[in-house]
């Protein structure tokens, strides 16, 4: 009985490959990536004096910076109106943990001033894609 349940559980997860591998649903070059959106979190509205907001800012978009560098971020930009959601990010990463993990870093979300959203998408493989940032001038 348990040798047929494992041959019938087998065939089942056969016939469901990984996205993008030989699964003939999934158009060639699909690639999984997670879709994150950052919030305005928690303490949103306490609004820290300017100079420190700023220099929150330079840490937040340094991280960025550093996960584009890493390979963990392929695009990552700010929402220009006033809404809920402030910004986004394609993410590569194995799992929706791990897209977490790796936004639940940023300083801004660490503090609370935002939180972030994870969604699975399945989209055209941008690996190509880069992300090139000016180096701060000293």
């Amino acid at each position: 009985m348990k040798t047929t349940i494992f041959a019938v559980v087998l065939l089942i997860a056969s016939g469901f490959s990984a996205p993008g591998q030989d699964n003939p649903n999934i158009p060639k070059g699909m690639k999984q990536y997670f879709f994150g959106f950052l919030v305005k979190g928690e303490k949103w509205s306490q609004t820290p004096p300017k100079e420190e907001l700023d220099q929150l800012m330079q840490r937040h978009l340094a991280y960025i910076h550093s996960q584009v560098d890493a390979g963990n971020y392929k695009l990552a930009g700010p929402f220009l109106d006033d809404d809920r959601v402030r910004g986004f990010l394609i993410i590569n990463a194995a799992t929706a943990e791990d897209a977490r993990r790796i936004v639940s870093e940023d300083p801004l979300v660490k503090i609370g001033r935002m939180a972030v959203e994870i969604h699975p998408a399945m989209f055209a493989d941008i690996s190509c894609v880069r992300m090139e940032y000016e180096k701060p001038k000293p």
